[in-house]
């Protein structure tokens, strides 16, 4: 309370505007080179592909295989509605999502300290904006909306401590109308992020819980609604594609049949990267003037710190849990309760996209959880000494938070580099012209960019071919070199042509789905007219079930009905024998 009684709600400051300009400087570095930097061309051609096909009518898990919430799907086709469906275009997407994202932390954990919050909201970046680039993935989206539910329900919080029946005469400056309706606009925010990943039902449900069982009242029920007016509009996805096929697809399929697939070895080796796309991450090398670990040691480290870092937050949040209707520690447990959900993430795959996934949540979350342990406790020195300088309690309080975010930060770039700080580097220099490689791929005004020169050569050839025979309405598959193995698929391939109808409901490819036996691949590849085979994963090398051969007779209809009419080195185009 101020004085007279008056709340007064703080206002940014100047120290906050370098901040913002410090995390945009940060964002906008390494966003010309990502524009035109090789990405995933699966995950890119479904992000791309699908909302364009959801907007023509078709319907996810019935007409095509999609793992995840229909939101992601919605919100970009509306997107492309207006803007067009470009690759730049989805990709200022991701970017969108990345900074949502870090401004979300850097709001969340302003109130312990400014640069504790531009620290760690700095670590979270250069985690996410590393793995897979600006793919607008789903996750990424979901996970800047939890944030963002958790900054408003906070909010909410900290007005409802500051006295229950407050009006708007006890508050300096006067609250607008708005700011009464957070509660609900953090729960629509939640139950968003769950349209978009219904797999984070666990990690929503211990946030956004927590933060239901501190309020009280008026804001209880706010919060509450607005959770499920966020989550409804899945009763449309329910009602177009029925509960067998929603179930099927969001949940048995993901959950139970891609898991053998998918999953790697946990805890990763100290010796040997076990994930196919980070051992060709690894190679990639921009000159690094710090001592490193191996890549496979950085994996592993990186792996253990995320799970160690985790127990200690939820060892703290123990210790402080009497303290939790107090804003800060209520927003520490917030924070702590959506990173520990997340953590199954890298437990079931410790790939570094997937401890990337989780880190820029998990590490500012230990970093939260010390200053507020210090912040609590008092356990800061009496006295610090800087340069020989004495210097007093309070001024060691206000540089405590600014060694925590020294230390997670400085923790992730010494133990992680080739993955983060390193990887962070080579695309700022490549916006710039430095070590740019990306050889494109184009057709018309469409285009990607592949990091090999004989693929995309390869990959060049067939594109033009298929663009010179190819007829409007005709359908194509997009498939791997041995139908057997389906770990990948240049996806990317279909939102070239979209004058041609996708032939399979396997747009995207993984293993133990495309090509488990009775499926129907078979029989999409013999009604098709055209597939064009990428050799380009025939060496994917996992020690999980992906190395285990499928069904052979999508092989045997593709040998039998279609006649090779282009061949190159890492692709095959075949054309519908007549």
């Amino acid at each position: 309370m101020g004085e007279a009684g008056v709340v007064r709600l703080p206002r940014p400051n100047n120290g906050d505007l370098i901040a913002w300009g410090v995390l945009a400087a940060a964002l906008l570095a390494p966003l010309p080179g990502l524009i035109r930097f090789t990405g995933p061309p699966m995950e890119e051609g479904f992000m791309l592909l699908f909302p364009q096909l959801v907007a023509a009518g078709k319907v996810p898990n019935v007409d095509f295989l999609h793992l995840y919430g229909p939101g992601s799907l919605w919100a970009l086709a509306g997107v492309y509605k207006v803007f067009g469906a470009s690759l730049e275009v989805q990709r200022l997407v991701g970017w969108f999502q990345h900074g949502a994202l870090v401004v979300g932390l850097y709001t969340l954990i302003r109130p312990w300290s400014r640069l504790l919050a531009t620290g760690v909201a700095l670590t979270a970046l250069v985690q996410v904006i590393t793995p897979v680039g600006l793919t607008a993935l789903a996750w990424d989206g979901a996970i800047a909306l939890a944030v963002w539910s958790l900054v408003l329900a906070t909010a909410s919080l900290d007005l409802q401590t500051a006295g229950p029946d407050l009006t708007d005469a006890d508050i300096s400056p006067p609250i607008s109308r708005w700011v009464r309706w957070r509660p609900a606009i953090a729960g629509l925010l939640g139950g968003l992020a769950l349209l978009y990943r219904p797999d984070l039902i666990v990690a929503i449900g211990l946030s956004l819980g927590l933060m239901w069982w501190l309020m009280a009242g008026r804001d209880r029920r706010l919060l509450g609604a607005g959770v499920a007016a966020g989550v409804a509009p899945m009763l449309i996805q329910l009602a177009l594609a029925g509960p067998a096929r929603t179930i099927n697809g969001m949940v048995l399929d993901p959950v139970l049949r891609l898991r053998g697939g998918r999953s790697l070895p946990s805890p990763p080796s100290t010796t040997e990267l076990a994930s196919t796309l980070q051992r060709a991450a690894a190679l990639r090398t921009n000159g690094w003037p710090l001592p490193q670990l191996s890549p496979p040691m950085q994996v592993a480290v990186w792996f253990w710190a995320l799970v160690l870092v985790t127990l200690g937050v939820i060892g703290v949040a123990a210790v402080l849990w009497r303290h939790r209707n107090t804003p800060r520690t209520a927003r520490f447990l917030a924070l702590g309760a959506l990173a520990v959900g997340v953590l199954p993430q890298a437990l079931q795959r410790p790939d570094t996209t997937h401890l990337a996934w989780v880190g820029c949540l998990t590490l500012p979350a230990v970093a939260v959880a010390a200053a507020e342990l210090m912040r609590s406790k008092g356990w800061l020195p009496g006295e610090w000494r800087v340069k020989g300088h004495l210097i007093d309690a309070n001024s060691a309080n206000r540089f405590a938070p600014a060694i925590i975010a020294l230390v997670v930060g400085g923790g992730l770039v010494m133990s992680a580099p080739q993955y983060t700080s390193r990887a962070y580097i080579d695309l700022v220099g490549q916006s710039v012209g430095i070590n740019r490689d990306a050889i494109k791929v184009s057709r018309g005004d469409r285009h990607y960019y592949y990091g090999d020169h004989q693929r995309a050569a390869d990959l060049q050839a067939a594109i033009d071919m298929l663009d010179q025979r190819a007829k409007r309405g005709q359908s194509l598959v997009v498939a791997t070199g041995d139908l057997r193995f389906t770990p990948y698929s240049d996806a990317i391939v279909y939102w070239m042509f979209p004058e041609l109808v996708p032939g399979t409901y396997f747009i995207e490819m993984d293993p133990g789905l495309a090509n488990r036996a009775g499926n129907g691949l078979a029989t999409d590849i013999s009604n098709a007219d055209w597939v064009l085979q990428t050799r380009f994963w025939d060496d994917w090398d996992e020690p999980n079930d992906s190395a285990n051969p499928g069904d052979p007779l999508p092989n045997e209809v593709l040998k039998e009905k279609f006649c090779v009419v282009g061949e190159w080195d890492t692709v095959v185009l075949s054309e519908r024998c007549r």
